[in-house]
């Protein structure tokens, strides 16, 4: 039993991040795990992970996440691509230079 705000309607029939439906969706994922963590009732703000391995975002979820907290995944490989980069550049050193080589 958690405690719950009746007007929410809680039920069984709700989607659940833990559902088989679910589960299966996230395995599907090509890549790592985009996360977005929300708290039920905005009780703090969201988090944001990326996770390279199923065991380690179930092992989150078990750990960090509460009855109502609504989770959201995404697949890195689909959203993160070359032709949508915001912005890219190196780090430079203590005198502002670059280098234009590198594996990159």
């Amino acid at each position: 039993m958690s405690i719950r705000n009746e007007k929410h309607n809680w039920t069984k029939d709700g989607r659940s991040i833990l559902s088989e439906k679910s589960l299966a969706a996230i395995r599907l994922v090509r890549g790592s795990l985009i996360v977005e963590h929300q708290v039920y009732c905005g009780g703090g703000n969201p988090y944001r992970l990326v996770f390279d391995d199923f065991e380690d975002f179930m092992d989150y979820l078990s750990l960090k996440a509460k009855p109502g907290d609504n989770v959201l995944v995404w697949s890195y490989d689909d959203l993160c691509r070359d032709d949508n980069i915001s912005a890219q550049g190196k780090y430079p050193d203590t005198d502002g230079c670059v280098p234009t080589g590198g594996a990159y």
